[in-house]
C-alpha cells in the first residue's frame, strides 16, 4: 500500500504549528502524514506568512506540485489553509464570488475557482471560514486555560457567539472577526499569542470536537481522507 503524504501550504505560522501538533496526528490514524509548508512572502528577503496576493501562493503551490511527484510507492496530496478574512482581491473567482449572498456558496465559488487555476487532480483546495480563529470556538471556554485572568471575558464571550451555532459563520468585518474577538476578550490582561494558543487551545478542545461544530473544515478533513484512499490502492 502506498505511502500518502499531504503538503499542506498555510498563510501563517498559526496553521503551520496547528498542523502539526492537532492535524497531523489525527490524519496519521489514516494513513496520512501531513507537511505544513509556510507560504513565501518575499523570495528575495526569504521572508514567509501572509497572504498579500494571490500570485505568490500560486508559485508556492506551483513549485510544491514540480517538487513531488506521485510513484509506485508513494501518493503525494496538495492543500491549503487560507483565511477567507482579508482574502487577496486578485485571487481566482474573486470577483464572481462578491456577488454571492450565502457565504458557504461564496467559498465554494473561490475554492471552484482556485481547483481550476491550479489544474491538478491531486489538489484540494481549502479556505477557512472566516479565519483561523473560528476552530477555537468549536469550545472557546478552553482559551480561559491559556488566559485565566480574563475567564470572566471568556465566558461572556461564549455566551455572545454561541447564537451562531457553527463557529465558521462568525463573521468577518474587522471588528467583530474572531481573532478580533478574542483580542476584545482578553483587554489589557494579556497581549493574545497566536501561534502559541492557536495550537494549545485546539489541541485542548480535540479534532472531534472541532469537526463535529465546523462543517466547511470537517468536509475539508473528509474530502483528504477520500482522495487519499482512493489513490492509495
Amino acid at each position: 500500500m502506498k505511502t500518502v503524504i499531504l503538503h499542506i501550504l498555510c498563510e501563517s505560522s498559526s496553521e503551520e504549528r496547528f498542523v502539526k501538533t492537532v492535524l497531523a496526528p489525527y490524519l496519521s490514524q489514516y494513513g496520512i502524514y501531513p507537511k505544513s509548508v509556510l507560504l513565501t512572502t518575499s523570495r528575495s528577503k526569504g521572508a514567509h506568512g501572509g497572504m498579500t496576493c494571490y500570485a505568490k501562493a500560486h508559485n508556492d503551490l506551483a513549485l510544491l506540485i514540480k517538487q513531488y511527484r506521485s510513484g509506485d510507492n508513494e501518493v503525494h496530496l496538495f492543500t491549503t489553509m487560507f483565511d477567507y478574512y482579508a482574502l487577496p482581491d486578485d485571487f481566482p473567482g474573486f470577483a464572481e464570488a462578491s456577488g454571492i449572498r450565502g457565504i458557504r456558496e461564496r467559498i465554494a465559488c473561490l475554492e471552484d475557482a482556485f481547483l481550476n487555476d491550479i489544474g491538478n487532480r491531486f489538489f484540494i483546495p481549502y479556505i477557512q471560514l472566516h479565519e483561523f480563529e473560528s476552530l477555537l470556538f468549536s469550545d472557546i471556554e478552553k482559551l480561559a486555560v491559556e488566559y485565566p485572568l480574563a475567564a470572566g471575558e471568556i465566558e461572556k464571550l461564549k455566551r455572545s457567539t454561541d447564537k451562531y451555532g457553527d463557529p465558521e459563520m462568525i463573521n468577518n468585518s474587522p471588528e467583530t472577526a474572531p481573532s478580533k474577538r478574542i483580542i476584545k476578550a482578553l483587554g489589557n490582561k494579556y497581549n493574545y499569542n497566536k501561534v502559541k494558543s492557536g495550537a494549545a487551545v485546539t489541541a485542548a478542545i480535540g479534532m472531534d470536537a472541532i469537526l463535529s461544530r465546523c462543517l466547511h473544515f470537517r468536509e475539508w478533513v473528509e474530502r483528504i481522507i477520500q482522495l487519499a484512499e482512493s489513490l492509495r490502492a
